[in-house]
C-alpha cells in the first residue's frame, strides 16, 4: 500500500503536462468524381496569432503535411484553380492530427472579384465522423440545435430528451470543441438556436489521455460537436421568455450567450410547474427525480417555436434551473473552461404498477403484485465542472479537470399493495396487503479531480503520459418509516404484522487511480504502447436501526444489530498491458492484451462478523479494425473484454425490511464479471445523391453476471435464526449467474425526396436480450426479442413551412411466457408554419398505442399540442403565443420492464390539459461577418498516433 501511494505522488509531483508538437495530414479530392486533386495551396493559420502560419501543397497523390505544428486552434484554408476557395477550422490536440480526405467543389466560372461558394453535402464521412451539414436542414428560425439533429439521418430524441446517433446513446455535445455544461447533452442541445450552427459532427469520442495516443482505452462515448458559423463567433444571442396560463401554470426562463473570439459566457434559467427541463439530472444519494420510483414518458414535448426542453421520466414537476458556462484564454498558454447549474425540482407522482413473478420457467403459476404509490419529492443539486488546459510549449500539456456536485434530497412517500398467487386455471388468492408510509432525507457530495500530463518527444510518435485521478464521495441520510401488513390463507386473514423504525444511513469513500502510458512509433506505419494502470478505491458504508418502543412511546437509544450494518471495502488493482497498432487512415488495425489483479477485500462488524479477502487474475485482450471499403462506405470492428467489481451495496449482507412484503440483502461472497463485448459499424455516404446508409451491430456477453436470487416463501421462514419471513413475500440477493446475452442492431437509411423538397430515413433494428434469475431456487431464463421499425419524413422547404412526419412500431416477444408478447407504436406530426408577417401556427399530434400489456393498461390516446401567435417588434425578435398542451385531455404514461425475474407494468401520473399565454423576446446581435466563403467541417474529436 506506501509503495502504491508513493507511486501516485510521483504521478502527481511530476511538474507538467506535455502537449506535442503534432503532425496535421490529409488529401485533396474532387466531390464529384472523387479524384485527386494536385498542386493545391495548403495553408494553416492560428486563429489565435495570424502571424503563425504553416504552408504546404498537395503531391502527386493529392496528400499534404504539416510538421511541427503546435498545439492550437487553426483555420485551414485550401486553393485550387477551378475550384472553390475552402476555410475550416482545425483544433490540433493530438500528436498525430489526420483530417481525412478535404472535398473540394468545382466552381462555375472564374470571377476576379468573387469567391463562388459550393453547396455542402448533407451528410459526409471525415474520417471516422459522420458530418452533417446545417444549411441542408431547413428549420424554422426559432428553433434549437435538437429540433435540427432531429431531421438528421440516424439521429434520433425520445421524450425524456435522450438523444440517440446511429444506434448509441450520445453521452457528451461539445460546441467548437469546448465543453458546455460540462457533458451535459442536453444543455447545449436546448439552449442552442439552430441558425448559428454550420455543422453537426458525431463521432466515438477518447478520453484525453487516448486521444494523445490514440490508442483507444475503452472509456470512449457518443459524441456530437456542434460547429458554430464562423460569424456567429462573435456577438450576443438569446432569448427570454415569461408564460403564464389557467389553473397557477408558469413557465419562464431563457438564455443569454455572450461570444468574443476566445471568450464564451453563456447563462440559462429555467422556472415552471409544467415538466419542464432544459438540462439533464444527476443522482448522487440513489432517489430518482421522478419521485416515485416510476419509469415512462408522458413528459410535454414543444414544436419548434417555442422553448424546447424536455420532461421528466414521471409526475408532475416544479423546476427551479440556473446555470452559467464560461470558456476563455488567460494570457497566450491557459485555457480555462468552467460552468455552475444548480436545479431544483418538486415532484408528485402516483404510480400504479403490476408485476409478475414467474415461480419458474415451465410453470403458468406466477405471483402477482399490484401496487398504488403517492410520493412527493424535493431535490437540490448544485453541479461545478472546471477544465484547465496550460500549455507550457509545443511539447507539453497540462491538464486539470476538477468535477464537484452537492445533491440534497427530501421524499415522503405511501405505498398500498396486494400481493396474490395466480394461473390461468385457478381464481388469484390473495396472500398479503400492505400499508407502507416512509419519510426520508439525504444529502450528499461527489469530488473529483483529474491531472493529465502528455509529453512528445522530438522522434514523431514518440509520446509519454501521466495521468492521475482522485475522487471523494459521501452520502448522509435519515429515513423514518411506518407500515402495517397483513397476511392471508386462502383469503382468510391469518396474520397481522406492523413495525415502525428509524434509520440512520452514512457512506463516505475515495478512489485513486493512476495510469502512464509510453508510446513508440515502429516502422513507418506503427506503433506501439505500454501502459500501468495501479487503482485504489476504499467504501465504508454504516446503517442504523432504531425500532419504535411502544411501551416508552420513544424510539430505542440502541440500533438493533439485526438490521443494522457495518462494512468497509477495499478494492485494489494492478493492470498492465501492451497494444500495437499498425496501418494508414484507409486500412488500421490495432490489438492488445492487458493483465489485471484484482484485490477485493470486505470486512463487516454487524450484522455477522464476517471477513472476505478475493483476489482474480484476468487477461483482457482488445482489438479494433477499421477499413476504407470505398470512397463512401467504411467498415469498423471492435472487441474488449472487460471485468466489474460488484458494488457496496450489493456486497452488505445486511437485510432491508423497509417494505415488509420484499426485503432485500447483499452478497460478500460475489464475484466479479467478466464481460466480452464486439461491436461492428458500417458507414455509406453518398455525397452527390445526398443518401447514407448506416449500420450498427452490438453484441454482449457476461460470466458470472450479478442478477437475483428471488425467495417467495411458500411458508413463514426463519432468515438468520430471527427475522422471520412471511408466507408470500420475497427476500431478493444478488448472485453471480452465467448465461447473460445481449444484441442489439440498429440500421437507418436516409434519402432526399425532391419531389416535396424532403428528406425520408427509414430505420429498423432487431434486439435480443437473456436475463438470468433464479426464483424459488429454480433458475429462470428470460429471453426477451423486440423487433422495431419506423421512418421520419423531414420537409427542407423553407424556414416558413417546416413539417415532420414520423411513425416508430416496436413488437416484443418474451419467453417462455409466450402470453407476454406486447405492440407498441408512436405516429407523430409536427408542422410549423409561419408566414413573412410574423404570424405562426404550430402543431404536434401523437399517437401513442400499447397492447399485450397486463389488464388495465392497454391503451391508446392522442396527446394533441397546439399554439399559434404573432411576432413583432424590430426584425420581430418580440412574439406572443396562446399555446394549448394535451387538447383532446387524453396523456398516459406506460412503461413495460422485464428481468431475469419478473416483468413489470408501470402507469405515471401524467400532466393534463392546460392553457398559457407566453411572451418571448429574442436576442441577436453578432459582428461583422468574414467574406463569404465555405467553410469546411471542423474535425474536433481527438485521434493520435501515425497515420491515422
Amino acid at each position: 500500500m506506501i509503495r502504491f501511494i508513493s507511486l501516485l505522488l510521483f504521478f502527481s509531483l511530476i511538474g507538467s503536462v506535455a502537449m506535442a508538437q503534432a503532425v496535421v495530414s490529409g488529401s485533396l479530392v474532387d466531390n464529384d468524381d472523387q479524384s485527386i486533386i494536385i498542386g493545391a495551396t495548403v495553408t494553416l493559420v492560428s486563429q489565435k496569432d495570424s502571424t503563425k502560419k504553416y504552408r504546404a501543397a498537395s503531391d502527386d497523390k493529392g496528400l499534404f503535411s504539416f510538421s511541427g505544428v503546435a498545439y492550437d486552434t487553426f483555420t485551414l484554408k485550401v486553393n485550387s484553380l477551378g475550384y472553390s476557395k475552402i476555410r475550416q477550422t482545425v483544433i490540433v490536440d493530438s500528436a498525430v492530427k489526420n483530417l481525412g480526405a478535404v472535398t473540394l467543389f468545382k466552381s462555375g466560372k472564374e470571377l476576379t472579384d468573387v469567391v463562388v461558394v459550393a453547396e455542402a453535402p448533407p451528410v459526409q464521412q471525415k474520417g471516422d465522423t459522420i458530418q452533417y451539414a446545417a444549411s441542408q436542414y431547413k428549420v424554422n428560425p426559432d428553433a434549437t440545435a435538437q429540433d435540427l439533429i432531429t431531421k438528421m439521418p440516424g439521429i434520433t430524441v425520445d421524450q425524456t430528451g435522450t438523444v440517440t446517433a446511429h444506434g448509441d446513446q450520445v453521452k457528451s455535445v461539445t460546441v467548437d470543441g469546448k465543453k458546455f455544461f460540462g457533458d451535459d447533452a442536453t444543455a447545449a442541445l436546448q439552449n442552442l438556436p439552430a441558425d448559428i450552427i454550420d455543422k453537426i459532427q458525431v463521432f466515438d469520442k477518447l478520453s484525453d489521455q487516448a486521444a494523445f495516443t490514440g490508442f483507444d482505452d475503452g472509456n470512449s462515448v457518443r459524441a456530437i460537436n456542434i460547429v458554430t458559423k464562423a460569424d456567429k463567433r462573435t456577438g450576443q444571442f438569446g432569448r427570454v421568455f415569461a408564460g403564464y396560463g389557467d389553473d397557477g401554470t408558469y413557465n419562464a426562463g431563457g438564455n443569454v450567450n455572450f461570444f468574443k473570439k476566445d471568450r464564451r459566457v453563456s447563462f440559462v434559467g429555467l422556472f415552471n410547474n409544467i415538466n419542464q427541463q432544459n438540462f439533464s439530472s444527476q443522482d448522487l444519494l440513489g432517489f430518482s427525480n421522478s419521485g416515485g420510483g416510476g419509469r415512462g414518458g408522458g413528459g410535454q414535448r414543444t414544436g419548434g417555436s417555442s422553448v424546447p426542453q424536455v420532461g421528466p421520466q414521471s409526475g408532475i414537476s416544479a423546476t427551479n434551473a440556473v446555470g452559467i458556462n464560461y470558456n476563455d484564454m488567460w494570457g497566450k498558454k491557459l485555457e480555462v473552461m468552467g460552468s455552475y447549474f444548480f436545479n431544483n425540482s418538486n415532484v408528485n407522482n402516483n404510480q400504479i404498477s403490476n408485476t409478475q413473478y414467474f415461480l419458474s420457467d415451465t410453470s403458468n403459476r406466477f405471483q402477482n403484485v399490484d401496487q398504488n404509490t403517492r410520493s412527493r419529492t424535493k431535490n437540490f443539486n448544485h453541479r461545478i465542472n472546471l477544465r484547465f488546459d496550460y500549455t507550457f510549449d509545443s511539447s507539453n500539456l497540462l491538464t486539470i479537470t476538477p468535477v464537484l456536485s452537492f445533491q440534497k434530497n427530501q421524499s415522503s412517500t405511501r405505498i398500498n399493495g396486494s400481493t396474490y398467487l395466480a394461473s390461468p386455471s385457478t381464481v388469484n388468492d390473495t396472500t398479503a396487503t400492505t400499508a407502507n408510509n416512509t419519510g426520508a432525507n439525504a444529502n450528499g457530495y461527489n469530488i473529483a479531480n483529474n491531472i493529465l500530463f502528455r509529453h512528445a518527444f522530438a522522434k514523431k510518435g514518440r509520446t509519454i503520459s501521466f495521468n492521475l485521478g482522485t475522487t471523494f464521495t459521501k452520502n448522509d441520510g435519515n429515513t423514518n418509516q411506518q407500515d402495517s401488513t397483513k397476511y392471508y390463507q386462502d383469503t382468510t386473514n391469518i396474520n397481522d404484522s406492523s413495525q415502525n423504525f428509524i434509520t440512520n444511513t452514512t457512506s463516505n469513500g475515495y478512489q485513486l487511480s493512476a495510469n502512464v502510458a509510453y508510446t513508440e512509433p515502429i516502422g513507418k506505419k506503427g506503433q506501439l504502447q505500454l501502459n500501468y494502470s495501479p487503482g485504489y478505491t476504499d467504501n465504508k458504508a454504516n446503517t442504523s436501526y432504531y425500532p419504535y418502543d411502544s411501551v416508552t412511546k420513544k424510539y430505542s437509544n440502541f440500533a438493533d444489530t439485526r438490521f443494522s450494518n457495518d462494512f468497509d471495502n477495499t478494492v485494489t488493482t494492478q493492470s498492465g498491458g501492451v497494444s500495437y497498432r499498425i496501418g494508414d487512415r484507409n486500412n488500421m488495425l490495432a490489438v492488445g492484451v492487458t493483465y489485471l489483479n484484482t484485490f477485493l477485500h470486505s470486512n463487516q462488524t454487524f450484522p455477522l462478523d464476517t471477513i472476505v479477502n478475493r483476489s482474480f487474475n484476468n487477461v483482457l485482450p482488445n482489438l479494433m479494425w477499421r477499413k476504407k471499403i470505398s470512397s463512401k462506405a467504411t467498415l469498423r470492428i471492435l472487441y474488449r473484454e472487460s471485468t466489474t467489481v460488484p458494488t457496496i451495496s450489493q456486497l452488505q449482507n445486511v437485510i432491508n425490511i423497509s417494505n415488509s412484503l420484499f426485503l432485500t440483502t447483499g452478497n460478500p461472497l460475489l464475484k466479479q464479471q467478466t464481460g466480452n463485448t464486439l461491436s461492428t459499424r458500417y458507414t455509406f455516404t453518398n455525397t452527390q445523391k445526398g443518401t447514407s446508409f448506416f449500420a450498427n451491430v452490438y453484441l454482449q456477453q457476461i460470466s458470472n453476471y450479478i442478477g437475483s436470487n428471488t425467495l417467495i416463501a411458500p411458508k413463514d421462514t426463519i432468515l438468520n435464526n430471527t427475522i422471520i419471513l412471511k408466507q408470500g413475500s420475497q427476500l431478493t440477493k444478488p448472485v453471480n449467474l452465467d448465461g447473460y446475452i445481449s444484441l442489439r442492431s440498429f440500421f437507418t437509411y436516409g434519402l432526399p425526396l425532391k419531389f416535396i423538397k424532403s428528406t425520408i430515413n427509414l430505420n429498423a433494428g432487431f434486439s435480443l436480450s437473456t436475463i438470468p434469475g433464479i426464483v424459488n431456487y429454480a433458475k429462470t431464463i428470460s429471453n426477451n426479442y423486440a423487433y422495431n421499425g419506423g421512418l421520419v419524413i423531414a420537409s427542407n422547404i423553407s424556414q416558413y413551412i417546416d413539417f415532420t412526419l414520423s411513425y416508430s412500431g416496436t413488437y416484443n416477444v418474451i419467453q417462455p411466457q409466450t402470453n407476454k408478447n406486447y405492440f407498441s407504436q408512436m405516429i407523430d406530426v409536427k408542422f410549423n408554419l409561419l408566414d413573412k408577417k410574423g404570424w405562426f401556427f404550430n402543431n404536434d399530434l401523437s399517437n401513442q398505442s400499447y397492447s399485450g400489456l397486463s389488464s388495465g393498461f392497454n391503451q391508446s390516446y392522442w396527446l394533441w399540442n397546439i399554439a399559434f401567435g404573432k411576432k413583432f417588434l424590430k426584425d420581430q425578435n418580440g412574439e406572443l403565443k396562446l399555446s394549448v398542451f394535451d387538447l383532446l385531455n387524453q396523456n398516459q404514461s406506460i412503461v413495460r420492464t422485464v428481468t431475469g425475474t419478473y416483468i413489470e407494468d408501470d402507469q405515471n401520473l401524467v400532466l393534463k390539459q392546460y392553457f398559457m399565454l407566453t411572451f418571448t423576446y429574442k436576442l441577436k446581435s453578432f459582428g461583422t461577418p468574414p467574406p463569404a466563403k465555405q467553410r469546411g467541417g471542423g474535425n474536433y474529436h481527438r485521434m493520435g498516433g501515425p497515420g491515422f
